[in-house]
């Protein structure tokens, strides 16, 4: 009998293993505000610095956002004196782009220009004391709201969506119809070389999940979808694992919170585990060996912002969507977590 009542106890506690787990510790800061608030960029840690590139905004004013605009800025934040830098504009302006750091390059792949779709690849490195941008490639496909990680030195780009589908004439995001299960891996060290087909992750096509990697899988989490404008938004709690050696697909596990304003956006690895940060204040720490969630400190205020980043032994994360003073208003914060050991 005694065993009996500690496996039930087990299994109510691995269906929900964040109400059984002691809470993390975050000592969240603003720090000095981003330049040009915005939305959807491109992002990625390079040479010790986060570079923001690209993004979106609104021209109007809260309650009355008249039009979603697309820049090529690009800005460098140094976490040690929590100063930004103006850097050299992208080839042109972008926004909901993948990107990822491979070596000393950041690359930008596809993304819209508020006219079009794109296919282009773009990265930025710097050479001497100069940030130079160039062309390096082109994917086989339109693609945006796409998520790429790396596992050894190769890009992986998960999903997203071939069409940008604004709700209105404004640029109001979005619904997802042409969203795709498409997994492609691309090696930057031979660019002339074509993407990879891989297998597609498994279960409905969404977009907007979180996305991860370590040495040995990828981590997709959550996702949404809506068919079209003023149709119900489906929104998905499975988590899946990608195993690069086997080049399978499984459900592992499903997301803490039912929630839809709990789930995750960003996924960031910290030491062993995920960060999983949400479109409110909620923080999730994720166990990849054991699939068990342990609740962080929240953020002080509510934001969505778009990526964070583990950088100089901290969480790093500005710009997105402020939702203090209305929606679609750009949050020019830039938040500094620092988690207690």
């Amino acid at each position: 009998m005694q065993n009996y009542i500690l496996l039930i106890a087990w299994l109510l506690a691995a269906s929900n293993p964040a109400t059984f787990a002691e809470s993390i510790d975050i000592e969240w800061t603003k720090s000095t505000p981003m330049p040009e608030p915005r939305s959807g960029y491109a992002a990625g840690v390079l040479n010790g610095k986060l570079i923001v590139a690209g993004g979106t905004f609104w021209l109007g004013q809260p309650g009355n956002w008249t039009k979603k605009e697309f820049t090529a800025s690009t800005h460098a934040f140094d976490p040690v004196n929590e100063t930004w830098q103006q850097l050299p504009d992208a080839l042109y302006p972008f926004g909901y782009a993948a990107s990822e750091v491979v070596g000393d390059r950041l690359y930008v792949l596809g993304g819209y220009n508020g006219k079009h779709e794109m296919r282009k690849v773009i990265a930025l490195e710097k050479r001497g004391d100069v940030y130079t941008w160039t062309n390096v490639g082109q994917l086989p496909v339109n693609l945006l709201f796409s998520k790429a990680v790396t596992v050894d030195s190769k890009i992986y780009l998960l999903g997203g969506t071939t069409r940008f589908e604004p709700h209105n004439a404004a640029g109001g995001c979005c619904t997802s119809r042409s969203a795709t299960r498409d997994l492609m891996v691309w090696d930057p060290s031979q660019p002339s070389t074509s993407w990879g087909k891989l297998p597609p992750y498994p279960g409905h096509k969404r977009f907007l999940y979180a996305a991860a990697a370590d040495d040995q899988a990828i981590w997709l989490f959550g996702g949404r979808y809506q068919d079209k404008t003023g149709e119900p938004v489906n929104y998905f709690q499975d988590v899946l694992r990608y195993r690069v050696a086997d080049q399978s697909w499984e459900k592992v596990a499903v997301l803490p919170d039912a929630n839809p304003r709990a789930r995750p956006f960003t996924a960031i690895s910290v030491g062993n585990d995920i960060m999983l940060m949400c479109f409110a204040k909620h923080v999730w720490q994720f166990d990849p060996c054991t699939f068990n969630y342990r609740p962080a400190t929240e953020l002080p205020e509510e934001v969505a912002i778009d990526r964070y980043y583990w950088l100089d032994q901290r969480i790093v994360g500005t710009g997105g969507e402020n939702r203090v003073q209305s929606p679609r208003n750009r949050s020019e914060t830039t938040w500094i977590g620092r988690i207690s050991r």
